[in-house]
């Protein structure tokens, strides 16, 4: 497989991911929408179909931050948030920081940590790195 064909598989699997996610939190309509896209082409794209340019700017604009990190984790880009609004403070970051303590401590205690354990982890981390990204200004 080529560097090219690799990347574009990693990218429709992430993409799939995300898109497994916001199905299950009920907000896979809405991101179509506000990417003036049909949900059955963003699981066509996710299945591996090559992504348009255009729809994939769009995505990474609508989506949540975390969703749009992860989609693009594997390469060498950086999203900034232009956001400078007043719901980017300390106060969220706290929040954010200290619920994502409080999941881990809930999931340990059992005595017992799983790989379901470990992906709620890994993405509850995203979210809480997002918001402590927002609030530094990155």
């Amino acid at each position: 497989m080529t560097d090219s064909n690799k990347a574009q598989h990693n990218l429709a699997e992430r993409l799939a991911e995300v898109v497994r996610k916001l199905e299950r939190a009920g907000e896979l309509q809405e991101i179509a929408r506000r990417v003036d896209q049909e949900v059955r082409d963003l699981r066509r794209w996710a299945s591996g179909t090559t992504l348009p340019g255009h729809v994939l700017v769009a995505l990474l604009d609508e989506l949540p931050r975390h969703h749009a990190d992860y989609l693009i984790g594997n390469t060498r880009l950086r999203l900034t948030c232009k956001d400078t609004s007043e719901t980017a403070t300390a106060f969220r970051a706290a929040a954010a920081t200290s619920s994502f303590v409080a999941e881990v401590a809930e999931r340990m205690s059992d005595g017992e940590w799983c790989h379901r354990d470990e992906a709620v982890a890994k993405e509850k981390a995203r979210e809480t790195i997002t918001e402590l990204q927002h609030f530094v200004g990155e």
